[in-house]
């Protein structure tokens, strides 16, 4: 149960991702990075983590640091 749980959190984390780039395309296209909150040595996009900021800290919780960051990734 918790497996789905957490590929569907990592699935709609890839979604956000990709409604980033659709939304603000001249941060991502710039390589907007900042320091993943909480996930110490990971950089994540500026622009997916300004979209769904909760989002991110739900896979933090859930599936690790690694997988946040890898979802939140440019």
């Amino acid at each position: 149960m918790a497996f789905n749980v957490v590929a569907a959190a990592v699935i709609v984390g890839a979604g956000a991702v990709g409604a980033a780039y659709l939304l603000w395309p001249a941060a991502v296209s710039a390589g907007a990075m900042m320091k993943a909150p909480g996930a110490a040595g990971f950089l994540i996009s500026r622009a997916a983590f300004a979209a769904n900021p909760q989002l991110y800290f739900e896979l933090l919780r859930n599936a690790g640091a690694a997988a946040a960051a890898a979802a939140f990734a440019a």
